[in-house]
């Protein structure tokens, strides 16, 4: 089962194109979230996972019917090199995301560069963040 967690401009509230192509190769599971840090880098946020930390990081939780397709979509979207993989911002890896009483494993969109001098989103939810939603979840 591939399975895919989207934090951020992939969500489905900001009405963007890319969410909805992936999302008609999907099956929505619910709501969900990361141990990390959820920062903002402009028109988009990038996620860092910390394993010390009780910070969230809010989002959705899909299965993808076609991962290979969806997949070459997402990663182009997001601007994974794999030939100058060091002008990437992000990699997409393998997390823990937490829904109700169980732990998924799911691939997501992970931010790889310097975070020091980028604001923290300290709710951990982008919607709340950009006014769109009241809720946390």
């Amino acid at each position: 089962m591939s399975l895919l967690f989207v934090y951020g401009t992939l969500l489905p509230e900001l009405n963007l194109e890319i969410s909805s192509l992936f999302r008609k190769e999907a099956d929505f599971m619910g709501r969900g979230f990361v141990y990390g840090d959820l920062y903002d880098l402009g028109q988009y946020p990038g996620m860092v996972l910390d394993f010390t930390s009780k910070n969230k990081v809010f989002g959705y939780l899909y299965q993808l019917k076609m991962p290979a397709i969806s997949f070459e979509l997402l990663d182009e979207y997001e601007g994974i090199n794999m030939i100058f993989p060091e002008e990437n911002e992000y990699i997409r890896a393998c997390v823990n995301v937490m829904m109700e009483d169980k732990v998924w494993i799911a691939e997501t969109y992970l931010y790889i560069r310097d975070v020091s001098s980028l604001k923290k989103i300290d709710s951990g939810h982008y919607l709340s963040y950009l006014g769109l939603s009241s809720t946390t979840f």
